[in-house]
């Protein structure tokens, strides 16, 4: 038996178990960790694992595997708990370069809170792409209607299928999301967003998570809801979008140079000792 030191923090809501492999050794087999720890009736709870390393290039890297062991691309929440964590531990300053699996994301403190080992923070997450303006998929109905379920596609180095609608029921949410992340369309599944307007300067979001779910809250997710509603002329660029998520509300605004900026809260809840067996 051998103990492996955790820490479990959360972005509004959306809660990771996180390794420090600076300070211990990360696990061999972290795919089966992460669907051990995500149990929220046998283990501690949680959308996933989050291991963070040295890296050569970056402060940290961090790794990510959803709550059913498979891994993640990209987690807007999780950056932000990671560069909380690297400025608790004064490893970084006001900034913290992290990199992730599918690109490098800088996030800086606008604030600390070590009292409470909390903080907000602001992440530069990079350029999204916006794969296909309107696309249909003709064998996937919203409930009650004869309506194709339309989306728009959008990758923040993790694929989105963002998705308009007028109410965010839990039939909406849940059943029909789960269709879409598994459909033939997205072989390597996908996150789906269901968006509802409020006006042009915010939106109500909810989030089925590929690999994980509905979750409180979808960082990269946000992003790719903000990045449809400009692409649809919902929202306008370079204005600061309030996404009001189940977990609490993220800010999202795209720069004049195409970056997309994800701001929000980061807090560590607790920490303590995993007794796995060799």
């Amino acid at each position: 038996m051998s103990d492996i030191a955790f820490i479990k923090m959360h972005g509004a809501g959306n809660d990771y178990v996180f390794i420090d492999g600076f300070a211990t050794q990360v696990p061999q087999f972290p795919e089966q960790l992460a669907r051990s720890v995500s149990d929220r009736n046998f283990g501690i709870g949680s959308d996933g694992l989050i291991v963070m390393s040295p890296a050569d290039h970056a402060d940290v890297e961090m790794q990510m595997w959803n709550s059913d062991g498979s891994e993640g691309a990209m987690c807007g929440n999780g950056a932000r708990c990671v560069a909380l964590w690297m400025s608790l531990q004064n490893r970084v300053s006001e900034t913290c370069q992290i990199q992730a699996a599918s690109r490098v994301v800088t996030a800086t403190a606008v604030e600390l809170n070590r009292s409470c080992n909390s903080g907000i923070f602001s992440v530069d997450m990079g350029q999204p792409a916006v794969i296909s303006e309107q696309e249909q998929l003709p064998d996937v109905k919203l409930p009650g209607t004869d309506a194709d379920v339309a989306f728009t596609s959008v990758s923040l180095g993790n694929p989105h299928a963002v998705i308009f609608v007028d109410q965010l029921t839990d039939r909406v949410v849940r059943h029909v999301g789960s269709q879409i992340e598994t459909h033939s369309r997205f072989p390597d599944r996908t996150n789906v967003e269901w968006v509802q307007l409020v006006s042009a300067t915010e939106i109500d979001l909810r989030v089925w998570e590929r690999g994980s779910g509905e979750t409180l809250a979808c960082g990269t997710g946000a992003c790719a809801a903000v990045v449809a509603a400009v692409q649809r002329s919902f929202c306008t660029a370079d204005e600061e979008i309030s996404v009001n998520l189940p977990g609490g509300r993220l800010h999202v605004r795209i720069d004049e140079f195409g970056h997309i900026w994800l701001t929000g809260p980061a807090k560590v809840s607790f920490s303590g000792f995993l007794n796995t067996v060799e």
